[in-house]
């Protein structure tokens, strides 16, 4: 009954009490993630839908993201329009990647690539889970090999009988891939505490949220909400990023191979 009084009335120095130990009230420590399997209570589905194109320097890989009623529109579009950004980053040679193989390696078409997310439930990080399930989805695809029967002098549109799809398929080789680490920052009145997968009761109570976004060696994108006032967080953040990207890689790399 006192802890729970001592909860609800004063959060901040509830919490401070653990943390100032390094632990969550649970006794799980802050730099310690949630297992893999259950990923902060946020499930995603994606699918990725492949179409031909001729060679264009607009966006190769679009993202559709519909949500469980608990995620708002707001949320909805900031997610779709970093997932759009991320995937097209020169950074991974999505372009290079997308070009399409054909048999007689004069092809000036490429793939386009629709990734159709879905969110079926919200409890967590959306970016963590969203970017998570799109890199796994993109390591699963396979592209066919193509055939053209058009002279490459022929000005004419290209039409679809003159597309053959063969059965020969490459699998899809980014760069790298992306993995997207949420981070959250508890100031008390000693100091600034760097949180991992908080229980939700305990991430109401913080000052700061970084989103990071890494390929392992490099940060491809971050957007931070709130007061963040000690910016030398930021490079100890960015170490566990790496680490992450290491654990989450070996994961995602033994699920496929079963």
């Amino acid at each position: 009954m006192g802890d729970e009084w001592f909860k609800s009335c004063r959060p901040k120095d509830y919490y401070d009490q653990f943390l100032i130990e390094g632990i969550y009230p649970d006794g799980r420590s802050t730099s310690a993630f949630n297992p893999l399997l259950f990923k902060g209570g946020v499930a995603v589905s994606c699918t990725v839908q492949a179409s031909l194109a001729l060679c264009h320097d607009g966006p190769l890989i679009s993202c559709e993201v519909d949500a469980c009623a608990s995620v708002s529109q707001a949320d909805i579009s900031d997610v779709t329009d970093m997932i759009n950004q991320l995937f097209n980053n020169d950074a991974l040679s999505t372009r290079t990647a997308l070009l399409v193989k054909g048999v007689d390696n004069e092809m000036s078409m490429t793939w386009e690539l629709t990734l159709q997310m879905q969110i079926l439930n919200s409890d967590g990080p959306i970016l963590d889970a969203i970017v998570c399930a799109a890199s796994a989805a993109l390591a699963d695809v396979r592209l066919p090999t193509v055939k053209l029967d058009h002279a490459k002098e022929d000005e004419s549109p290209i039409q679809q009988e003159e597309i053959s799809v063969l059965d020969e398929v490459s699998p899809l080789r980014l760069a790298a891939s992306p993995v997207a680490i949420t981070f959250f920052v508890f100031q008390s009145a000693s100091k600034d505490f760097v949180l991992v997968d908080p229980p939700q009761d305990l991430v109401e109570h913080c000052a700061a949220r970084i989103s990071m976004v890494t390929d392992g060696k490099n940060i491809l994108m971050m957007r931070t909400r709130g007061m963040l006032t000690n910016e030398n967080l930021l490079s100890s953040v960015s170490t566990m990023a790496e680490r992450r990207h290491r654990t989450v890689m070996e994961t995602m790399r033994a699920a496929v191979a079963q």
